[in-house]
């Protein structure tokens, strides 16, 4: 790997990194296009997983006195797992030009109407229907693209959680989602030994940003944040429709 190539690893993670910490997701949606512009598209996808993990794992131990608003999701959870695994397994037979465009129009109702949607009770009948549908197509979404931000991060956005437990949440349903991935790329024989030495040199600069992203959170508002995960909410969805249609 050269300088050039060295340079690219690591502004790329650094600033996905940064938005993880800060906002719970963004680290494949901005680090995946940038490193398969070096890497090439599948390899870059098998390098983020290992600085996926990671940085999940940490938001989840910096945030263990939260652990608790999981319960209150556990069906979510097992659902996205479910999708994850279906989503890997039907890759190949899925139109993706379709399942973008659905994907697309349930993120922009969701934020657009998914208060009234949901409604104020996450307890109440059609939320805890809702919830579980989300969490499947998400995880049908992580094992196809590899991201599972636009529909989950906005079903989340839409119930107004706290900025801390949201970022908590996401944390706990991408790392299942990628605990799955890894085994799989484990099983398909996808971690070289080049990936994986360039995917740990990627925990460096990931790390660290991450960090400066936990701090950065702790001195946004709850209005701001908001407007940030909405921002990277759009992002999101513009990078899955341009990987599906590559405009």
């Amino acid at each position: 790997m050269g300088t050039g190539e060295l340079l690219i690893l690591i502004v790329g993670l650094g600033v996905a990194g940064f938005a993880k910490g800060t906002t719970g997701m963004g680290l494949p949606l901005l680090a995946t296009p940038i490193l398969a512009g070096v890497f090439g598209p599948k390899a870059a996808v098998v390098i983020v997983t290992i600085p996926i993990f990671a940085a999940n794992s940490i938001l989840l131990l910096q945030g263990w006195r939260r652990l608790e608003v999981l319960r209150t999701i556990a069906p979510i959870i097992v659902a996205s797992a479910v999708g994850t695994a279906i989503g890997v397994n039907l890759l190949a037979l899925l139109d993706q030009r379709t399942f973008a465009i659905l994907i697309s129009l349930m993120v922009a109702v969701f934020l657009l109407r998914g208060d009234r949607l949901i409604g104020d009770d996450p307890g109440a009948r059609r939320a805890r229907i809702l919830g579980p549908i989300v969490g499947l197509v998400s995880g049908i979404l992580q094992g196809t693209t590899s991201i599972a931000s636009p529909l989950i991060g906005s079903f989340f956005h839409a119930r107004k959680m706290d900025r801390h437990d949201y970022v908590i949440v996401l944390a706990a349903i991408f790392e299942l989602n990628a605990v799955i991935q890894l085994v799989g790329y484990a099983l398909l024989g996808l971690y070289t030994a080049n990936i994986v030495a360039i995917g740990l040199l990627g925990l460096v600069p990931t790390l660290l940003a991450l960090m400066a992203g936990i701090f950065f959170r702790a001195r946004l508002d709850q209005a701001r944040f908001r407007q940030l995960i909405v921002v990277l909410l759009v992002l999101s969805v513009a990078n899955l429709l341009w990987r599906t249609f590559g405009v």
